[in-house]
């Protein structure tokens, strides 16, 4: 499966984590063990068993083979997609558990916002190649239903190619790694409505 619509809170809330985000990453591909992860992430193996578990538990991760290994079973696990995306009716203001949905959104604007500070923080950044700077900006765009649709269109193509790139270079240490977070909303303030 290329892609996964997580509509559960309790495997959306895993995917805000960042250490299984890097977790979910190294099982992505081949069926791999919680060793070999471990190994690959310089971890040792008993610090990912409890996240791993929790992965499997969740359904992101699932388990692909069992093999008798020296008195213990090795158990190889893969993800269920390359490619994990929250269903937007997790945060819709009708759902059930909204309170929940917007804690996590919170959680990654958190995260990022940490990851950023890190980054700008860097006395290298500024010596850097103006090229593999960050890009980093707000904005506010009107247009009609359909413009906005095209947008859309082309900021999933974007995510599209970019899931494409991540996967062709798993498993491997060359290159240089990316992160960001997009957002692409309604204003809540501006919704075109004209008042005559």
């Amino acid at each position: 499966m290329d892609t996964y619509v997580v509509k559960r809170l309790d495997q959306a809330k895993l995917l805000t984590d960042p250490f299984k985000l890097k977790l979910l990453e190294r099982f992505g591909g081949d069926p791999v063990t919680t060793k070999q992860v471990a190994d690959l992430m310089g971890e040792k193996a008993p610090r990912l068993y409890r996240h791993v578990d929790a992965l499997y538990d969740a359904g992101l991760l699932k388990l692909v083979e069992e093999k008798p290994k020296r008195g213990t079973i090795e158990r190889y696990f893969t993800t269920i997609a390359n490619r994990f995306e929250v269903d937007p009716e997790i945060f819709s203001p009708s759902a059930d558990l909204k309170d929940e949905g917007l804690e996590m959104m919170r959680g990654l604007i958190r995260e990022t916002e940490s990851e950023l500070v890190r980054v700008f923080s860097n006395p290298d950044m500024s010596a850097s190649d103006p090229e593999t700077l960050p890009i980093l900006m707000r904005f506010a765009v009107r247009g009609s239903d359909a413009e906005i649709q095209r947008l859309r269109d082309k900021l999933e193509d974007w995510l599209d190619e970019s899931q494409c790139l991540a996967d062709s270079r798993e498993g491997t240490a060359d290159g240089t790694a990316y992160a960001g977070l997009l957002a692409f909303y309604p204003r809540p303030d501006d919704r075109g409505d004209s008042e005559e």
